[in-house]
């Protein structure tokens, strides 16, 4: 079991990380290519960085994320990944075997995404017009 009261030189512990990972599900989204570098930036590696991605994921998952890439074409801006089951630990076990399969490293930028149901759905032209007024 990790040290979820551990902290960073950034000053935040483990469990607030944890806690605010699904601060973007419903906007931009939230990666594996963030997450994985902050389990890392606490010190993990090996079991205890596995232990940590599994539990951002499940928290992702537990607050409405969804697992998506980005969509090669066509009116939406994310496609579902619905191959990784149908339960929160049945699909955070899938995803992070597929990413210890390929290597357990930083993931790519376009790798693997969580969004809500609502960002899922949301057209490119919309995201276009609303990421622009930030």
């Amino acid at each position: 079991m990790i040290d979820l009261l551990r902290r960073r030189q950034l000053g935040d512990s483990v469990s607030e990380f944890i806690d605010t990972i699904p601060y973007f599900l419903d906007s931009d989204g939230e990666s594996l290519w963030h997450i994985v570098p902050g389990g890392r930036s606490f010190g993990f590696e090996g079991d205890d960085l596995t232990e940590f991605v599994r539990l951002c994921v499940l928290r992702l998952l537990n607050t409405g994320g969804i697992p998506v890439r980005h969509a090669e074409e066509g009116e939406l801006n994310w496609t579902e990944q619905a191959q990784y089951g149908t339960t929160t630990d049945e699909i955070a076990n899938a995803i992070v075997a597929e990413w210890l399969a390929k290597g357990g490293g930083d993931p790519k930028w376009d790798w693997l995404w969580f969004v809500t149901r609502r960002v899922l759905h949301t057209s490119r032209h919309w995201q276009a017009e609303h990421s622009s007024k930030r």
